[in-house]
């Protein structure tokens, strides 16, 4: 931890004590009110940039999804072992290539089949 000499702190606390007519106090419920707002506002960008953004892990693993399902249809279970990932994993990763629509799934007695969509 750094020491700080007395000498600096005094002339720190005397140069707020100069600047107090800058200093606007709220009262603690608009105080409150702004940082919720500002919070709101944070989490609202961050959920729409999440979107936007992904990883380069993230965009390797679907390419190589897609790339095993150009060649037959798969469950996430067959995906997962594929690629040496856990079913959960791969379901996720289909279910967010299916729903930017570059696969398609098929449900067969009970069993979720992924494969890639045909452009006529």
């Amino acid at each position: 931890m750094k020491r700080v000499k007395v000498s600096e702190d005094l002339l720190r606390v005397k140069d707020l004590v100069g600047r107090a007519s800058h200093v606007r106090v709220r009262n603690v419920r608009d105080e409150v009110t702004t940082q919720l707002a500002e919070l709101g506002y944070r989490m609202e960008k961050l959920e729409n940039g999440s979107e936007k953004m992904e990883s380069n892990v993230n965009l390797k693993r679907k390419k190589q999804i897609i790339f095993l399902l150009k060649e037959k249809s798969m469950t996430a279970a067959d995906v997962g072992k594929a690629l040496k990932l856990s079913r959960n994993r791969a379901n996720e990763y289909l279910k967010s290539i299916e729903k930017e629509g570059i696969i398609k799934g098929s449900i067969i007695e009970r069993k979720k089949y992924y494969s890639v969509k045909v452009n006529k």
